[in-house]
């Protein structure tokens, strides 16, 4: 019997191996997440910036597996039942939201601010919590599923700075919308800063995403320096000034550092080593 010959790649699409595969696969997984709405197969070859053919292939493979579904009427596509089981099963064995929603209320109470906490997806930030500040008058809000910009926005630049090199050229490499006038869009300037991010584990943000609004983010990691997410505060610049209150970034620093050595991180206690190094090496000129 003659076997059937593979298909040759289609007109404009490259070869690739089976771990850039997986990684398109995941990506659609990742873009249908933040859509939160099923999309078709145009849509999504324009997010992910690939072509219709190869994206239609890679979405036929993930309905034969249970991962997406198939409207029939409008022909586009959502998450599939075996996405919430599996979601199911990772919560069990980890779920930050849990971990984090104590330090959450308890950043809300002692800070009397908006608090935030997101979770890194392919270098960008998206929101998966927060509690509104009840002391407020006037309550600034931020909803689970908003996806800050990656270079204007305090979870933005706070998640890219603890990214991979490979995921923050990516992304600095395309094109960096203002959100107001005060947004920072330069890529040189964005480097430094995350440079500035990384030494001293926060960044703010005043004016860049919404005028009169700051947003001050720290990191939580996990496994080492694995980022598992970032916690943040929202609120008027009239209570958070940039630089902000030094209580602001403790509070934050400290619950943040709980958390992370809850999920086997010792990189909090190593920042703050290095710290005392630098302020004793400081104090000797």
């Amino acid at each position: 019997m003659q076997k059937a010959k593979a298909s040759a790649p289609l007109a404009g699409e490259k070869k690739v191996n089976s771990v850039e595969a997986v990684k398109v696969a995941v990506r659609v997984l990742d873009e249908l997440v933040l859509a939160q709405r099923a999309m078709g197969v145009t849509e999504l070859a324009d997010a992910l910036q690939e072509t219709k053919p190869r994206i239609h292939r890679h979405l036929s493979t993930l309905r034969e597996m249970g991962l997406i579904e198939q409207d029939q009427s409008t022909e586009r596509y959502r998450l599939g039942w075996r996405v919430f089981q599996l979601g199911e099963a990772a919560g069990a064995q980890f779920d930050l939201r849990s971990r984090a929603e104590p330090y959450l209320l308890q950043v809300r109470d002692e800070l009397k601010e908006t608090a935030v906490l997101a979770v890194p997806i392919n270098g960008q930030p998206m929101v998966i919590a927060a509690m509104d500040n009840i002391y407020a008058r006037i309550c600034i809000s931020v909803k689970p599923g908003n996806r800050p910009l990656p270079h204007c926005s305090a979870l933005g630049r706070l998640t890219l700075a603890f990214s991979p090199p490979k995921i923050q050229e990516a992304l600095l490499s395309m094109e960096m919308p203002a959100e107001t006038p005060q947004s920072m869009t330069e890529p040189a300037r964005i480097r430094q800063r995350l440079s500035e991010v990384r030494a001293q584990f926060f960044e703010v943000c005043d004016n860049e995403v919404m005028l009169g609004v700051n947003t001050v983010a720290v990191p939580i990691f996990r496994n080492g320096d694995v980022l598992a997410g970032a916690l943040a505060i929202v609120g008027s610049i009239q209570h958070i000034p940039n630089p902000p209150r030094r209580h602001q970034i403790d509070v934050l620093q400290r619950c943040a550092a709980e958390l992370s050595a809850q999920l086997n991180s010792d990189a909090y206690h190593r920042w703050n080593q290095l710290r005392q190094a630098h302020a004793m090496l400081s104090a000797l000129r």
